[in-house]
């Protein structure tokens, strides 16, 4: 009787997902604001160590066909080997210092917009570890013309590095998200690809937000939530992030990002691990039944239609995304992404479970206690992230 009604409730996640995901991937195929609208715009980006293709990437940065442009990196200090790399492209490079009671990703934001922010109108956030298009400023700042919206935001797209298993997963796993993204009022910002009129800034009150947060990107959706204001998912600024990762950094890096999600997100967080362990119970227990009662026709039924679903969804967002993204990305692993879909739900489920029980995350070298997402405590001691 349990198989049983936790299959009927997985089909109708499946079927209500792939609803959602098909709404989604409309949003992604046409929507594509413009406007001749071009403010000022101060573009931040923080930097610690070489991330792989940094040099690439700043440059991406740096080439961005837009007037009226301030770009500035905010590293933590000196020493940092990025400091150099970057200097090496002229570009202007600013010293943080050591965050105590934030995290350094939002530290280094702090100091750059107090520092840089000048008569900017705009301020455009990015990763060290993505890659731009040239007229990457110009879609993601086109739809903040529209007074009503505080942010708008791209997502990240990982690149898979040929013969690594892990970056695939890790390509797979982030891929789930993107259908999450649409034309309707639960978008979150993303700090790789994020961008706030000045004024929204300071009256949805990022800064005081940042103040003792970890995430960036939370922490902006949840002030832009709380002012009742809208945030906007630009499809053109699906961003390519390169490089590749070992198992442990795979782990390390999912894991990460749920528990960010249980400290900011705690709604979201407890119903995507009721979904995700309703779909990993009844996909794996049809594998069970399957192998131990050999032909079980209702098990098979049941295995089929929730794979089925999830392959239709994961394959209507790969036909979504291959629209926006550099041409062949997606030609030689487009079907890993389907085949390999309730892997990547196997590896959510590991990092709800392990979410549940700490709130310590690393993060590039860096030990943190997420507390609330109004405290976080800086623990001494580098971390291997």
């Amino acid at each position: 009787m349990m198989y049983i009604v936790l299959s009927l409730l997985a089909i109708l996640q499946g079927i209500f997902g792939l609803i959602d995901g098909i709404r989604s991937a409309r949003h992604i195929r046409t929507y594509r604001p413009t406007s001749k609208w071009r403010p000022s715009v101060l573009v931040v980006c923080p930097c610690k160590g070489i991330d792989s293709g940094l040099r690439d990437n700043a440059a991406s940065i740096l080439n961005q066909d837009y007037p009226n442009l301030r770009i500035v990196f905010a590293v933590e200090d000196h020493a940092d080997p990025a400091a150099a790399l970057l200097k090496d492209l002229h570009a202007t490079v600013l010293v943080a210092g050591v965050a105590t009671d934030r995290g350094q990703k939002v530290h280094n934001l702090i100091h750059a917009v107090e520092h840089s922010a000048g008569d900017a109108e705009v301020f455009v956030f990015c990763d060290s570890d993505a890659r731009y298009a040239r007229d990457w400023i110009s879609n993601l700042i086109a739809p903040l013309e529209d007074k009503t919206i505080a942010v708008s935001t791209g997502y990240r797209w990982y690149m898979t590095d040929p013969g690594s298993l892990p970056s695939l997963f890790r390509s797979i796993w982030n891929a789930s998200v993107v259908t999450a993204l649409g034309a309707h009022s639960r978008n979150f910002a993303w700090g790789g690809s994020m961008a706030l009129r000045r004024e929204v800034f300071d009256r949805i009150r990022v800064r005081e937000a940042w103040e003792h947060a970890v995430s960036d990107d939370f922490a902006v959706t949840l002030a832009a939530r709380t002012a009742g204001m809208r945030i906007v998912f630009v499809p053109t600024c699906l961003i390519p992030s390169y490089g590749t990762c070992s198992w442990r950094e795979l782990l390390e890096f999912t894991t990460r990002q749920i528990i960010i999600t249980r400290v900011y997100e705690p709604k979201l967080w407890r119903l995507a691990f009721v979904g995700q362990t309703i779909f990993n119970l009844v996909f794996w227990w049809s594998v069970i039944r399957m192998l131990g009662n050999w032909p079980d026709p209702s098990a098979t039924a049941i295995w089929l239609t929730i794979y089925i679903l999830s392959a239709l969804k994961a394959g209507v967002r790969l036909g979504a995304v291959d629209t926006v993204l550099p041409s062949g990305t997606l030609s030689k692993q487009q079907w890993s992404y389907i085949l390999l879909a309730p892997l990547g739900s196997l590896l959510y489920e590991y990092n709800m479970v392990r979410s549940a029980f700490t709130r310590n995350i690393i993060w590039r070298q860096r030990r943190y206690s997420l507390i609330s997402p109004q405290r976080t405590i800086v623990r001494p001691g580098a971390g291997e992230s």
